[in-house]
């Protein structure tokens, strides 16, 4: 995981999250990471708009994001 967060840290780009809150909730999260640290990253969320902090003990699954942002256009046949 450490690799995909440097990833985003030096070519900004956002990757996702699956994170679990201290009350147990699981969350998808899309964010841009700006600093990563011992315990854990802080990150931008992009669905938020806000800058949050993760703890490294509690990202269950980070990924490149998979998605294309834009227009999908029906194939006509």
């Amino acid at each position: 995981m450490n690799c995909l967060f440097k990833y985003s840290l030096d070519n900004k780009l956002p990757i996702d999250l699956i994170y679990i809150n201290n009350a147990g909730e699981v969350t998808y999260r899309t964010v841009i990471v700006r600093k990563i640290t011992v315990e854990g990253i802080l990150t931008f969320d992009i669905g938020k708009q806000q800058v949050r902090s993760f703890k490294l003990a509690n990202i269950l699954s980070a990924a490149k994001q998979r998605r294309k942002r834009g227009v999908n256009y029906a194939e006509i046949i």
